[in-house]
């Protein structure tokens, strides 16, 4: 386990709800992004809500503002996970079980307790081992569109299987832009987001990327995302054993949300109707519910997807409290 945490609030800077620390984990310090209800900036006011919120395989915290769009009255913590995002130079070595100790840390520092768990495909992955290790600190956990292991075959090269899982050749993950706007621009036109494309996009696209000078002194942006990282946690989201182990010692009710699209729009979404089947058969305390009309991106990075989790986290707080 890492050393224990600090926090370091004295550069966080807020947009709107949002405010950015840094935690310190194995090896540096992880950023962490955090959207408060308004009823928490007064003083006496009551508590809110905490949802611990993970994000993909390529993504970043900024991804669960939809979210925090759709549950304002929610206290929503979001880390950039390791290798990801402004965690990106955190060293190795990567892997879910990695990013389960970061996580811990990340709760252990901000004294976390009576959690909604959300993960989003790799972060659903990070969940399932969270609340195993953690079943006390848990309210629920929603798994957005992963947790189940991927079929995949075992040969497959990892450069494939990146491309598979991330919805982009591997060479996008390293690619460098011309600008930011360049960079925008390849995500505007990607299929899964082309129809929902809006502000929030820009400002988490935005985000993604670093300028960096390049060998000939000139200016590119590449996105803040370690390969080793995305290489290493892809490979273990296709792993059957490891995963199924976790699924079943997750505290339940576990609640999977899939996308009716995959990551290209495409019908039907990432897991096949018998690999849900198989599942749902071997672990009783999972259940499964679609959102119609998103797809593996729009179901977080979306009003109706967001909006989709919100009511489920919801229902769920309020089934706990009957």
């Amino acid at each position: 386990m890492p050393a224990p945490s600090s926090v370091d609030t004295s550069s966080s800077q807020p947009v709107d709800r949002h405010l950015t620390k840094d935690i310190a984990v194995r090896g540096g310090v992880m950023r962490v992004g955090e959207w408060s209800p308004a009823s928490l900036q007064t003083a006496g006011s009551a508590s809110a809500p905490v949802v611990l919120a993970l994000h993909s395989l390529a993504g970043a915290h900024l991804s669960w503002a939809w979210l925090a769009d759709q549950l304002p009255e929610a206290r929503i913590v979001a880390p950039d996970l390791r290798g990801r995002g402004l965690s990106a130079d955190l060293p190795g070595p990567y892997g879910i079980d990695a990013h389960i100790d970061d996580v811990l840390c990340v709760a252990d520092a901000l004294q976390l307790s009576e959690v909604t768990l959300i993960g989003h495909s790799l972060g659903a992955f990070v969940a399932l081992g969270v609340a195993a290790a953690r079943p006390g600190m848990i309210v629920q956990v929603v798994l957005v569109d992963g947790g189940l292991p991927l079929t995949v075959p075992l040969s497959l090269h990892t450069d494939d299987l990146v491309e598979l899982v991330c919805g982009r050749p591997k060479s996008r993950v390293d690619f460098a832009f011309s600008s930011r706007a360049s960079h925008r621009r390849f995500w505007q036109l990607h299929p899964a987001l082309a129809k929902v494309w809006s502000p929030r996009s820009e400002e988490y696209a935005d985000y993604l990327v670093d300028e960096v000078i390049a060998k000939d002194a000139s200016i590119e942006f590449r996105p803040i995302a370690c390969s080793e990282a995305i290489d290493v946690d892809t490979r273990e989201l296709s792993g059957t054993v490891t995963i199924r182990r976790r699924l079943k010692e997750a505290p339940g009710p576990l609640l999977l949300l899939t996308a009716a699209r995959d990551l290209s729009n495409h019908v039907p979404g990432i897991y096949a109707p018998r690999e849900v089947e198989l599942t749902t058969a071997d672990v009783s305390h999972l259940l499964i519910r679609e959102v119609r009309e998103v797809n593996h991106y729009t179901i977080v990075e979306s009003v109706r997807g967001a909006s989709a989790i919100a009511r489920f986290v919801r229902e769920g707080l309020q089934a706990k409290r009957i």
